[in-house]
């Protein structure tokens, strides 16, 4: 668990007269991560022979499957058994659903113009006595357009067009917001010019319109014609779509899964007879991929290789089932190096942890698990949303820990609850004895210094398990380095007996020594390991130290929040009808404090550990697992 799975390099040796099959055999088994082999004096492998007619049929179905509508039901079963290729050159489906997208296009495109044309020309029912297309003459024309305004502008219009126009006539109508304009005068560029001042519109009519209300008539024919062809299309493509969509779906696949077996082929090296396979495997699967492969009778060998100097093996992640959310963050943020400790199992307990300290609060731990587990219903199809749910639901318990230790009920201790409780008759403290608080607890806004001091312990701890682990990790690979790891853990020791003895006197001057001794003697040997660099990386360690007092000042932030909540809506008996409406809105505030209470505790405490923590025993940069297998979506 606190390591990745083992894994184990492999070459296989096979007779190129079985490769086809033995290609079939690795990818239905999926145990194996293919590398690109390197060989000196070996010929680089190629894709198959059949790579490009299998690319170009896949190709030419998938453009099809784009072309039809409709859902991937029932596969042929019959498919995976014939030659997806042979299939796939049977469907002829694509020059049919071209010439209907072709013109499904040109009418969309037609039906666009046609809904502006109309919008246009409907704004001219006013002027239905005029016939446009005798308007045009050898020496006169007309201009046509609207204004965003009122009639009242008509006036200056006229001014100006006298400036203008020897000879015009000017027509206009009000429609809506716009005043539209009809200009009939001599062959002019001036027109234009003249009406540009007024944020003219000009409308340009087809030269086939006779008056407005034929072509409006002409144009709501033309386009319900259009829209009853379109649905012919539609419904074409829907047959087409019940006809072919299960069975292309079906070779799709096929010639995917073809298309990867010859595409592979160009990881492997050739010699005259026989071809070189390399890559990685679970190693407790070594056994198994032996066994299926003996079947081909010593055709093809499988033995196990030395995995080269700079060579890295990929990452496998096998944690239990309840750590899965947590995993789930260490693959997406910083997957571990192969030789690295997997930080989910510690990460499962540090992030719950860290979580309710900040959160630390009985009943907002108890609304974090309502609103986790009803996310994780919501969410329950989106893997991020999902996980980071069930991360809220670990960390509530945690939360109600802490809100014991607090004595925090909702911004309240146990007694007060317990007192609003008696005032509304759910309990009677005199008759069960009950006459104060049964202990008291670690307030955290009246003992700040306190819970400053224990979260900054709780940094100290997190931190040196943090270089703990990085002196392990580097202990096979680097002595220095690993020296270099214990290190900082004592300059972490030692400058805090320093600190906590010599400057603030909590600790006594003979401590406050030993620690500034083992500060001195970690800091030389940093020098040692990592140069000056190391040194000048000493003012980070008391920072990241610092980091952990966000614990305490984000707590106290929701301590005030809930405290503002019952100063001004805590509902009372003696408040009468005012206290059933408070309720609703108390209990409103509370749930959403405990909400944003939730996304920081998970935000900082997330930072916390996989920024501060992390960086001291995690390099990450882990390569995932990629098994060349069949993947059916």
């Amino acid at each position: 668990m606190l390591k990745p799975v083992e894994m184990q390099k492999i070459r296989i040796v096979a007779l190129k007269s079985v490769l086809d099959e033995l290609i079939k055999k690795l990818h239905e088994l999926g145990l194996i991560e293919i590398s690109v082999a390197k060989f000196n004096g070996l010929e680089q492998g190629r894709p198959l022979d059949y790579f490009n007619t299998v690319s170009e049929q896949l190709v030419r179905i998938r453009a099809i499957k784009n072309m039809l509508s409709g859902k991937d039901k029932n596969v042929d079963e019959h498919i995976s058994n014939t030659n997806p290729i042979e299939e796939a050159k049977k469907i002829r489906a694509d020059e049919e659903l071209k010439s209907l997208s072709d013109e499904q296009i040109k009418i969309e495109s037609d039906l666009n113009r046609l809904k502006d044309e109309l919008k246009a020309t409907k704004k001219l029912t006013s002027f239905s006595d005029i016939n446009f297309s005798k308007l045009e003459t050898n020496s006169v024309t007309y201009t046509l357009g609207s204004i965003n305004s009122g009639g009242e502008i008509i006036g200056q219009v006229k001014e100006k067009l006298d400036k203008v126009l020897k000879l015009y006539n000017l027509r206009f109508a009000v429609v809506g917001a716009e005043t539209v304009i009809l200009i009939i005068h001599q062959k002019s560029e001036k027109v234009d010019e003249a009406l540009s001042r007024f944020g003219f519109n000009k409308i340009s009519l087809s030269s086939q319109v006779s008056t407005p209300l034929k072509a409006i008539s002409t144009i709501e024919d033309e386009r319900n014609s259009k829209e009853k062809r379109l649905s012919q299309i539609k419904q074409e493509i829907v047959g087409l779509s019940k006809k072919y969509y299960a069975k292309i779906s079906a070779i799709e696949r096929a010639l995917t899964i073809e298309a990867d077996r010859a595409e592979i082929a160009s990881r492997f090296n050739f010699t005259a007879s026989t071809a070189i396979i390399e890559g990685w495997l679970k190693a407790s699967d070594f056994k198994h991929l032996e066994h299926e492969l003996a079947t081909f009778d010593g055709k093809a060998i499988v033995e196990k290789a030395s995995a080269g100097h700079h060579e890295s093996a990929p990452v496998v992640l096998s944690n239990p089932k309840p750590a899965s959310p947590i995993q789930f963050i260490t693959q997406n943020y910083s997957l571990p190096g192969y030789y690295e400790i997997d930080p989910t199992m510690i990460y499962l307990f540090t992030i719950p942890l860290l979580y309710g300290m900040i959160v630390g609060d009985v009943l907002y731990g108890v609304i974090s698990i309502f609103i986790a587990k009803f996310m994780m219903k919501k969410f329950s199809s989106s893997s991020t949303m999902s996980n980071i749910a069930r991360i809220w639901y670990y960390s509530a318990f945690p939360s109600i820990l802490f809100g014991l230790v607090f004595d925090e009920w909702a911004g309240l201790s146990h007694f007060h609850l317990l007192e609003v409780l008696e005032k509304w008759g759910v309990v009677d403290l005199a008759s069960f004895g009950i006459h104060g608080p049964f202990y008291a607890g670690i307030s955290r806004v009246h003992q700040l210094p306190l819970v400053i001091g224990l979260t900054a312990i709780v940094g100290l701890i997190h931190l040196g398990l943090g270089f703990i682990l990085g002196a392990i990790n580097e202990w096979h690979h680097s002595k220095k380095h690993a020296a270099a790891k214990i290190a900082w853990l004592g300059v972490e020791i030692g400058g805090a007996l320093a600190v906590s003895s010599l400057l603030l006197n909590m600790l006594s001057p003979a401590i406050g020594n030993i620690g500034l001794g083992l500060l001195v003697v970690s800091v030389i040997i940093l020098v040692l390991t990592e140069g000056v660099v190391g040194v000048l990386e000493l003012p980070g360690l008391a920072g990241n130290v610092l980091s952990y007092a966000r614990i305490a000042a984000i707590g106290v932030v929701g301590v005030i929040l809930a405290e503002i909540i019952n100063e001004f809506l805590i509902p009372l008996p003696q408040q009468g009808v005012l206290a059933f409406i408070l309720f609703p809105l108390f209990i409103i505030m509370h749930a959403v404090n405990a909400f944003i209470a939730m996304f920081e505790s998970l935000i900082q405490g997330g930072r916390l550990n996989i920024i501060e923590f992390k960086s001291k025993f995690l390099k990450g940069g882990g390569k995932p697992f990629e098994p060349f297998a069949v993947y059916i979506k």
